[in-house]
């Protein structure tokens, strides 16, 4: 059994810190998607990622420009996309890095890949079309200078945790010149019960629920 929560209860704002924004028309702002990481994770991970202060998430959509008065038809139309597209489950898979086109380290999406990729593909719509900086490839940021300690603490939480949840829903969010807001909760849709999801490799016990 998948544990019950809802990461997007979480705080409503974060640090912009060292965030990458494309270029942008005076008077713009910027609108992302993004897939909060639950606990135990989140809290676990906050302690070892070094993102000027970003929550851990899953970026579907990367922040891109669009005029104020594009904002709710680009809601409205995701939430619509979103109310098509099932739940699914994300599990960790291992450290990777992107260099050299980057420093940057990150954990691998595993389960849930493809399904990341599908719904970033959907979401590119309207003023949010384009292609992205570098090519799509769904992770979990950890930051640059991260140490040997750290990814040992990865390991180990992928390996006690069991790495993997349910992704319900998405934040859109609302990136401003010093601060991310989360606009709204765009709810996934087709219902799925615990006993369609096919079972893990290491599934918690009922204790560990």
């Amino acid at each position: 059994m998948l544990r019950k929560q809802n990461p997007h209860k979480t705080s409503k704002t974060a640090k912009l810190g060292s965030m990458y924004l494309t270029p942008c028309n005076p008077g713009q702002v910027y609108l992302g998607m993004i897939i909060p990481i639950p606990e135990p994770y989140r809290s676990e991970l906050a302690k070892i990622i070094k993102t000027d202060g970003i929550p851990p998430h899953v970026t579907i959509v990367e922040p891109r420009p669009v005029d104020p008065d594009q904002v709710e038809a680009v809601k409205t139309e995701a939430q619509r996309l979103c109310a098509d597209f099932s739940p699914f489950v994300i599990s960790f898979g291992n450290v990777g890095d992107f260099r050299p086109v980057s420093p940057v380290v990150y954990i691998e999406v595993q389960r849930g890949f493809e399904a990341c990729k599908e719904l970033a593909k959907r979401l590119r719509f309207g003023p949010l079309a384009g292609e992205p900086r570098f090519p799509y490839h769904p992770h979990i940021t950890l930051g640059t200078n991260v140490t040997n300690e750290d990814l040992d603490r990865v390991a180990e939480l992928s390996k006690r945790s069991h790495g993997y949840f349910m992704v319900n829903g998405i934040d859109l969010d609302l990136i401003g010149p010093d601060c991310v807001k989360s606009l709204t909760v765009l709810e996934l849709g087709g219902a799925i019960k615990t006993a369609e999801i096919p079972a893990l490799d290491s599934a918690p016990t009922q204790e560990e629920l």
